[in-house]
Protein backbone atom coordinates (compact mmCIF):
# COMPACT_ATOMS: atom_id res chain seq x y z
CA UNK A 1 0.00 0.00 0.00
CA UNK A 2 1.69 3.53 -1.18
CA UNK A 3 1.67 6.24 1.86
CA UNK A 4 -1.08 8.43 -0.43
CA UNK A 5 -3.44 4.98 -0.34
CA UNK A 6 -2.62 4.25 3.64
CA UNK A 7 -3.02 8.49 4.55
CA UNK A 8 -6.97 8.15 2.51
CA UNK A 9 -7.56 4.93 5.07
CA UNK A 10 -6.31 6.67 7.79
CA UNK A 11 -8.58 9.61 7.01
CA UNK A 12 -11.71 7.47 5.72
CA UNK A 13 -11.80 5.76 9.37
CA UNK A 14 -11.21 8.75 11.36
CA UNK A 15 -14.29 10.17 9.54
CA UNK A 16 -16.44 6.95 9.76
CA UNK A 17 -15.46 6.39 13.48
CA UNK A 18 -16.59 10.79 14.18
CA UNK A 19 -19.83 9.68 12.49
CA UNK A 20 -20.45 6.78 13.91
CA UNK A 21 -22.40 8.12 17.16
CA UNK A 22 -24.66 9.56 14.62
CA UNK A 23 -25.77 6.99 12.83
CA UNK A 24 -29.93 5.56 14.34
CA UNK A 25 -31.06 2.59 13.50
CA UNK A 26 -34.93 2.01 12.70
CA UNK A 27 -36.41 0.11 15.58
CA UNK A 28 -37.56 -2.16 13.14
CA UNK A 29 -34.56 -2.50 10.29
CA UNK A 30 -32.12 -2.27 13.87
CA UNK A 31 -30.95 -5.89 12.93
CA UNK A 32 -30.39 -5.15 8.57
CA UNK A 33 -28.14 -2.17 9.54
CA UNK A 34 -30.41 0.35 7.84
CA UNK A 35 -31.20 3.85 9.28
CA UNK A 36 -30.41 7.36 9.04
CA UNK A 37 -27.77 10.07 9.90
CA UNK A 38 -28.79 12.30 13.08
CA UNK A 39 -28.05 15.77 11.84
CA UNK A 40 -25.08 17.27 13.02
CA UNK A 41 -27.01 20.93 13.76
CA UNK A 42 -27.53 24.69 12.50
CA UNK A 43 -23.70 25.29 13.09
CA UNK A 44 -22.87 23.06 10.50
CA UNK A 45 -24.97 24.06 8.06
CA UNK A 46 -23.79 27.24 8.14
CA UNK A 47 -20.42 26.47 8.30
CA UNK A 48 -20.80 24.26 4.50
CA UNK A 49 -22.76 27.37 3.09
CA UNK A 50 -20.32 30.11 4.48
CA UNK A 51 -17.46 27.99 2.54
CA UNK A 52 -19.94 27.46 -0.28
CA UNK A 53 -19.60 31.58 -0.39
CA UNK A 54 -16.33 32.09 0.46
CA UNK A 55 -15.57 29.93 -2.85
CA UNK A 56 -17.87 31.52 -5.00
CA UNK A 57 -16.74 34.87 -4.24
CA UNK A 58 -12.93 33.61 -5.23
CA UNK A 59 -14.31 32.56 -8.61
CA UNK A 60 -15.85 36.07 -9.01
CA UNK A 61 -12.87 37.77 -8.25
CA UNK A 62 -10.69 35.43 -10.41
CA UNK A 63 -12.77 35.75 -13.04
CA UNK A 64 -12.60 39.36 -12.83
CA UNK A 65 -8.77 39.71 -13.01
Amino acid sequence: MTAAENKFLKEAVKEGLRMQPRFLAEPMLARTGKGYLKSEGVATLQKIQAGLEKSKSKRRNGRAK
